[in-house]
């Protein structure tokens, strides 16, 4: 009984440490919404397709684990969507950086930080307009004098 309770536990836990790595699980899912994951494997590929095509920006993107990307297209959701996504700010430790605001479209640019409260650990990037959602996660480390140096 031992062995399968820790089979189990050992079979669990790469599960429990992929859901928490992943910070729009929360979000509605259904018709008209489209979830993408870039997990670290297919970021460490990338970082070499950056070398070669944009050896510019490795540095920006060097420590970034993993990119979530979240449309709503169903006009039905959005406003759900929307509660979900201001309850997901609150539950972790973010400022905003960037609002704006033209002809019903909203932008707004989150940094999250770590929980030091000294490293920026991530961003969130939100986009909507009339009937559509768009979020964008980025989860790692990212350093802002990257974007300088360019």
């Amino acid at each position: 009984m031992k062995a399968k309770i820790l089979l189990l536990l050992a079979i669990m836990l790469p599960l429990w440490a992929c859901s928490q790595t992943r910070m729009l699980n929360s979000l509605p899912t259904g018709d008209g919404i489209t979830k993408v994951y870039i997990g670290p494997a297919m970021m460490k590929l990338s970082g070499g397709m950056v070398d070669m095509y944009a050896s510019e920006y490795s540095n920006v993107i060097k420590d970034v684990k993993s990119v979530e990307v979240y449309s709503c297209e169903n006009k039905l959701k959005c406003a759900s969507v929307i509660a979900a996504f201001e309850k997901l700010l609150a539950q972790y430790n973010t400022e905003q950086m960037v609002e704006s605001e033209e002809g019903g479209e909203r932008s707004l640019i989150y940094i999250v930080m770590d929980k030091d409260n000294e490293e920026i650990g991530g961003m969130l990037i939100f986009n909507s307009e009339p009937g559509e959602v768009d979020i964008v996660a980025i989860n790692g480390k990212i350093d802002p004098s990257a974007f300088v140096q360019q």
